[in-house]
């Protein structure tokens, strides 16, 4: 995974020191962060997500598996 895609999402997350413990919680963004946090990652490395996709973005782990995913794409 490039370490881009961590730094992007660790920096948009908000979470300071407390990214680790909260790397795999789903309910740590409210549903406009999520469409937030994936605009800014469309914008930041080209990428689209689909609606479908949008509603499984809920842990910044699944921000950095489906951004590379995206990019893995291309």
């Amino acid at each position: 995974m490039p370490h881009n895609v961590l730094t992007f999402v660790e920096a948009r997350a908000g979470l300071g020191e407390k990214f680790k413990a909260h790397y795999e919680d789903a309910e740590v963004w409210s549903s406009f962060d999520r469409i937030e946090h994936a605009l800014a990652a469309e914008e930041e490395f080209g990428i689209q997500f689909t609606p479908e996709e949008l509603t499984d973005l809920g842990s910044p782990k699944s921000f950095v598996d489906a951004i590379q995913a995206k990019l893995n794409e291309n």
